[in-house]
């Protein structure tokens, strides 16, 4: 019996540790699962936020094709009548064009032979006061001096090569800045680099512009007429002194200011300043004078 017992206790004894080591392998195991199980969630979560990246990304592509063609259709349609009011013009006064294969630099290149046909004697007093009145002319603030022209520079701040929209005129804070041609005013606030910022819609395309102002005289929507105060001269925005810097658009088109700053009543505006389309804008003038005599002698 002692050795039965003996024997008997020695196999419950190996059965205890091999259940002991059974167990702790399946506590290995067990463990070693429920981490593959994490890690195997962690990827899902992954999977699924870039999978609804990719879905956000493919809906963005979508709305911005949609977009593009959309603005194809318009800037078809806008070049389409672009094309017919051009050949109107052409076919009233016969000049001939050069156009940029580019929608976005269209432009049209009046020949010399046309702008000769605007002869001084053409411009009658009406033409020529309406002119002075509705185009950008002379300065639009005593200044000492021009302290950068208009086109490229070394830029003052970044000390790179860059484009210069517009003419700085020096002069001290507070010099009275006035309108150098009717029209009405659509932008008066600060506007980042500018600072204080005016924009004036003129008539027959022109736009005058003028940046770093101490404080304004006019709000959006305040019609100007030619001589009317507008502001102050100040350095407000990127600016290293008291400066008004003065920018001409014609059409989107930026012009050098120096040209309307000294073309005074000549007609020498004509030949130095061939962005703008004279004989169109003199054809136009004439007309409107000519309604406005007949209807008077009616």
């Amino acid at each position: 019996m002692k050795v039965i017992m003996k024997w008997l206790a020695l196999f419950v004894l190996i059965v205890l540790i091999s259940g002991g080591v059974f167990l702790k392998l399946l506590s290995t195991k067990a463990d070693q699962a429920s981490q593959a199980l994490s890690h195997t969630k962690k990827e899902l979560k992954i999977a699924q936020d870039q999978s609804k990246k990719a879905q956000e990304l493919v809906s963005f592509l979508i709305k911005k094709q949609k977009n593009l063609e959309e603005n194809i259709t318009q800037k078809s349609d806008e070049l389409g009548s672009l094309n017919e009011h051009l050949s109107e013009i052409e076919n009233i006064l016969g000049i001939d064009r050069d156009i940029d294969a580019s929608l976005e630099n269209r432009t049209v290149i009046v020949k010399n032979k046309a702008i000769k046909k605007v002869k001084k004697e053409q411009l009658s007093k009406v033409v020529r006061d309406t002119l002075k009145e509705k185009i950008p002319d002379g300065s639009p603030v005593a200044y000492q001096h021009i302290t950068s022209p208009f086109g490229y520079r070394i830029h003052p701040i970044t000390k790179k090569r860059a484009f210069h929209a517009g003419v700085d005129l020096q002069a001290a804070i507070g010099t009275p800045v006035y309108a150098p041609a009717d029209g009405v005013v659509g932008y008066a606030q600060k506007k980042g680099g500018y600072g204080n910022y005016i924009l004036i819609y003129h008539a027959l395309g022109f736009k005058t512009a003028y940046g770093h102002l101490s404080r304004f005289n006019v709000k959006e929507g305040d019609y100007v007429h030619k001589h009317d105060l507008i502001g102050f001269v100040g350095s407000t925005g990127r600016s290293t002194g008291p400066h008004l810097h003065y920018e001409i658009l014609y059409l989107h088109k930026l012009l050098n200011p120096k040209r309307f700053m000294t073309w005074n009543s000549d007609i020498s505006i004509l030949e130095k300043e061939r962005q703008v389309n004279w004989s169109a804008l003199m054809t136009y003038l004439n007309r409107q004078v000519e309604k406005t005599l007949e209807k008077e002698k009616k």
